[in-house]
């Protein structure tokens, strides 16, 4: 009886234990979890330690205790993912000291990394932000460009998004390449070309790291051409036509140069996650199936042998021939197990099959077990696959809080909005707004996602385009803004269009009221009002009564008395 009492115990135990597993990873389904471990995990470590309070901007080597290291030299795409990450945190947030350091990053981008004759950004700065390699590398300038453009969505400041705007014209104009298509790596500091090769980083990682986010930012259609066009070459002349795997570097003329290990021709894992999450992704804008089908496939067959199944991390990489045997020695890359999680939840979200929310849900478990680092704070840069500390710096050439701080952000927001069907809360510092101005505040794809919820400097505001995703600001500084999202909303009165700038705009049960500024112009209002009968009043006057739809208030002008 003993005997079995001690089984029977051991049973119980062994049940426990798998009960708490079980409960933990659940937690990893929930958006709010990764919100707070951007909060709480991730970016407090990075504002108390990362920051050169004598040169400005950031370190650029920190060990894992976060004692910073030579070599000092300071790079560009660096500053600007650190710039999205603390644009990221205020987003997240509304927590001033993030926004503030936002503000001091770009300032340095602007001041320091900006080349004023030739335009474009330099690739490495001496600690003190003089000019030290003024060639123009695109892997560089691409994420100088990605933290400028987060923080423009954040502030709307306009110095941020024309310096975008002219680093992407240069881009455009300079390193296309007439004779056979595509873009080149690199230019000398005139802008005249250096490195006539091709790349990830100048097409597929230009549309998922850059230009996805500021399409969504801006909705500037020549910018989701540009992005058909990049991922249209992608799929035509940089994806192996036997194997299916994506390119990471080809020649001029779009011959692939194989990258090799050990005499072995090796698939680099990070760049079929980020090519596969970009079709998906520009599928959500599109609604061409030719996207959703290559990031399918691409997808799935990188998952397949790129994804350790047993112990939930990714391969860096794995032979380009079958069996695919991971390169040795095998270790889990910190950013690539991020993109993993996109990939998956993207999957499940264009498919509804929701054994890639058991995937998402192993590959999320490895990652609080073995990446973040419990003593001193911050991630780990590299483990083994059984999850042992490989590289345990905290930052490095290419190492930042960038790839960690997006992963929270978008998993926070891939699984509120497209697994649970809840709300995100987004918190916005617009410096100055012009009367009229539009911003856009949705960074994600799904039309189905719209604007449940406006509030500016802590009161209601009900003038907003819920299906565009937009909000009529008033004219102002300092504004204060919260937005709620959520997968198709009940929507509520609003202004959804005007041509008359406004001084208030709020809705009660059955009322939509607002104000419009002191005025002779004439102008047209377009008001949403849900399927039941309401009240319109313009300045305090009752000027319409609709029972549904949308309706238009027009051919008026404010009388102040």
């Amino acid at each position: 009886m003993r005997s079995l009492a001690v089984v029977m115990g051991v049973m119980s135990a062994s049940l426990v234990a798998r009960v708490a597993v079980a409960s933990e990873e659940e937690r990893f389904m929930d958006g709010e979890f990764w919100r707070e471990q951007a909060l709480t995990d991730i970016i407090p470590y990075w504002f108390e330690h990362a920051r050169d309070e004598e040169y400005g901007a950031f370190y650029t080597n920190l060990s894992r205790e976060w004692q910073p290291s030579p070599p000092w030299d300071k790079y560009p795409a660096m500053i600007g993912r650190q710039l999205f990450s603390f644009s990221a945190a205020y987003l997240l947030s509304g927590e001033e000291k993030y926004l503030e350091v936002a503000r001091e990053t770009a300032d340095y981008l602007l001041e320091h990394a900006w080349d004023e004759e030739y335009g474009g950004w330099f690739d490495v700065l001496t600690r003190t932000g003089e000019p030290k390699v003024t060639t123009k590398t695109v892997p560089l300038e691409l994420y100088a460009n990605a933290g400028l453009a987060l923080y423009y969505f954040v502030t709307g400041d306009e110095r941020a998004l024309s310096h975008v705007k002219e680093s992407l014209r240069i881009r455009r104009t300079y390193a296309h390449d007439e004779e056979f298509g595509g873009y080149f790596q690199a230019f000398n500091r005139d802008l005249s070309v250096k490195d006539y090769s091709k790349s990830k980083h100048s097409h597929y990682g230009q549309v998922g790291s850059l230009l996805l986010n500021l399409y969504m930012i801006t909705r500037e259609p020549e910018l989701l051409t540009w992005m058909k066009e990049l991922m249209d070459l992608t799929a035509t002349r940089m994806m192996d036509p036997r194997l299916g795997w994506v390119y990471v570097t080809l020649d001029r003329e779009w011959n692939p140069i194989p990258h090799i290990i050990e005499g072995r021709e090796v698939v680099s894992i990070g760049p079929q996650l980020v090519a596969a999450v970009s079709f998906l992704r520009l599928y959500q804008l599109t609604g061409d199936r030719a996207y959703l089908e290559h990031g399918k496939a691409l997808g799935e067959q990188t998952i397949r042998w790129g994804w350790d199944s047993d112990q939930g991390g990714w391969h860096v990489s794995i032979g380009k021939e079958p069996p695919h045997r991971p390169e040795e020695p095998p270790m889990v890359h910190w950013w690539i197990q991020n993109y993993g999680s996109f990939l998956f939840l993207q999957l499940y979200h264009v498919t509804q099959d929701k054994s890639y929310l058991d995937q998402f849900r192993k590959g999320a478990a490895f990652w609080n077990r073995y990446f973040l680092d419990r003593e001193f704070g911050g991630v780990f840069t590299s483990v083994s696959p059984e999850g042992s500390l490989i590289d345990d710096r905290k930052a490095g050439v290419w190492r930042t809080s960038y790839h960690e701080m997006e992963h929270a952000l978008l998993n926070y927001l891939y699984l509120n909005l497209y697994v649970n069907n809840r709300p995100v809360l987004l918190h916005f510092r617009i410096g100055s707004s012009k009367p009229l101005a539009k911003h856009f505040v949705s960074p994600v794809e799904d039309p189905s996602v719209q604007i449940a919820d406006v509030k500016i400097n802590g009161k209601p505001w009900a003038a907003y385009n819920a299906r565009e995703r937009y909000v009529i600001l008033p004219a102002g500084e300092d504004l204060k803004v919260e937005v709620t999202l959520a997968p198709e909303p009940v929507l509520g009165p609003h202004v959804s269009d005007c041509t008359v700038p406004l001084l208030s705009a709020t809705a009660g049960e059955d009322m939509l009221s607002f104000e419009v500024t002191p005025t002779e112009h004439r102008g047209k209002i377009e008001v949403y009002l849900p399927w039941r009968s309401f009240s319109v009043e313009v300045g305090g006057r009752r000027r319409a009564v609709a029972r549904e739809g949308i309706m238009e208030v027009e051919g008026f002008s404010y009388d102040p008395e």
